[in-house]
């Protein structure tokens, strides 16, 4: 064996440690996916209250009752962490509102022992709200206002209000009140109608695709495969060991460096700082990422934009870009359901969707926005699909190469919750691309699924709180 297979054969068996302890590693970490459980459920307390549902047995047949969303809040804090103690804030607040008021007392005696900051503090005023007898703790009202939010707030505030008999705070609070619920209500509607309809759009699409390929093959007139590549599978071996090297690399030394040296150690705390940290680190990545295969496939004589296939232009593109969207939408969120059902709220998730979830202003937004719905669609889509399956598929069956396409591309994301969904998601990419015979529409569809997940998310959580 040559010294060259050698590096390789090394450096490939610490690129499969690291992959495999960070899939392990997942493992321990709770969803992401609880987190936007959750903030559905506050979503659905918050359209609770609109009068123009009738009376409270309709709410609670079409949004769940507070039974419910206090099911939901426990299960995500069996998985006890520090990011977790404010959930016990909103808790405690549910088991009020349902008349366990010493459960209640309990979880904000809890947080006032464990708690810290804003979060102590507002256990604090809490508990003097709901204790017998109650009492008004100064600066009461500023700390509910900036620590809790939506449905919980205003169960807060109400309290708060009455035991301080001002009435003109009571009726503006519960006009406010109709109005956030009445959106609460329309978006709920926005978010669960869209996924439906598209879900039956891409079945319709599938059987025409499956119509047309049994009749392609009958008329012995098979689609095409994509023109096979000039290197050998060595050849993408190496290339796909190194790509991972320098991501583990930048994502594992390079930017913990740089952001000890630029934070001194402090831990980042504000959405928009997470937000410039995970720029950064995607940018030099993407950055890593392109250069390497630029330089990489040079002795074959191709240059990124010749071995990329642009068949029809941006017309065929965005058809075949949008009804890939529809298509993967009913794949892919029965993928997910038994994925959580597998996982049982376990195995991490994308940290991006922490920060969305965290987020409440614009200039985030558009940050997050550009890295989900531009950069990461071009880079991994260059690529997974313009250079792995492109490759694979010169030296493996169509389906096979599609399918290993897929849990390479679900393995590159590092974490146990979004395997199975991800391999269904990269698959059908990957069948995109090849119908297409345009990586436009394999990126077209990328950036349209993650935009709908950027979006969705925006209109669950604190999004709203920027007039989303």
């Amino acid at each position: 064996m040559s010294f060259k297979r050698l590096v390789l054969a090394a450096l490939s068996v610490v690129v499969a440690a690291l992959i495999t302890v960070s899939l392990l590693g997942s493992y321990l970490e709770p969803q992401t996916q609880g987190q936007i459980n959750l903030s559905q459920t506050n979503l659905s307390l918050q359209a609770r209250e609109w009068q123009g549902l009738g009376d409270a047995d309709v709410g609670d047949r079409l949004l769940g009752d507070l039974q419910g969303a206090i099911k939901a809040y426990e299960r995500v804090l069996q998985t006890p962490t520090p990011q977790n103690q404010p959930l016990r804030l909103q808790l405690g607040l549910l088991y009020a509102e349902t008349g366990q008021g010493d459960r209640a007392l309990k979880t904000w005696r809890f947080l006032i022992q464990e708690g810290q900051g804003a979060t102590r503090s507002t256990a604090e005023v809490l508990l003097s709200l709901w204790s017998e007898p109650p009492q008004l703790l100064p600066e009461a009202e500023p700390l509910i206002k900036n620590t809790l939010h939506g449905w919980f707030r205003d169960r807060a505030l109400e309290r708060l209000y009455e035991l301080q008999q001002r009435s003109d705070a009571l009726m503006a609070l519960a006009s406010a009140e109709q109005n956030r619920a009445k959106a609460a209500f329309y978006r709920l509607a926005l978010l669960g109608a869209t996924p439906l309809l598209g879900s039956l759009i891409g079945m319709v699409l599938w059987i025409v695709w499956i119509y047309q390929h049994l009749r392609r093959r009958h008329q012995g007139n098979p689609l095409p495969s994509l023109t096979p590549v000039t290197w050998s599978w060595e050849t993408l071996w190496e290339g796909m060991v190194i790509w991972f090297a320098l991501f583990f690399a930048i994502s594992l030394m390079l930017m913990p460096l740089v952001r000890t040296l630029i934070s001194q150690g402090l831990p980042l705390r504000s959405a928009m700082a997470q937000t410039l940290y995970a720029l950064a680190s995607y940018s030099i990545i993407t950055a890593a990422g392109l250069g390497w295969l630029w330089y990489f496939l040079r002795p074959f004589g191709k240059r990124p934009w010749q071995w990329l296939r642009w068949q029809g232009g941006l017309g065929r593109a965005l058809r075949w870009g949008v009804g890939g969207y529809f298509a993967a939408l009913p794949l892919v969120l029965l993928s997910s359901l038994a994925s959580q059902a597998l996982l049982k709220n376990q195995g991490g998730g994308n940290p991006l969707l922490e920060i969305i979830l965290q987020s409440r202003d614009y200039p985030t937004f558009a940050l997050l926005y550009v890295m989900v719905a531009l950069m990461a669609p071009f880079f991994e889509e260059i690529l997974f699909r313009g250079f792995f399956f492109r490759s694979v598929q010169s030296y493996l069956p169509l389906g096979t190469a599609m399918g290993l396409t897929g849990v390479l591309f679900a393995i590159a994301h590092l974490n146990l919750a979004d395997l199975l969904p991800l391999t269904v998601l990269g698959t059908v990419l990957s069948y995109i691309y090849w119908r297409s015979q345009n990586i436009g529409a394999a990126m077209i569809l990328h950036s349209i699924w993650n935009s709908g997940s950027f979006l969705g998310l925006l209109l669950l959580s604190g999004g709203t709180e920027a007039g989303f």
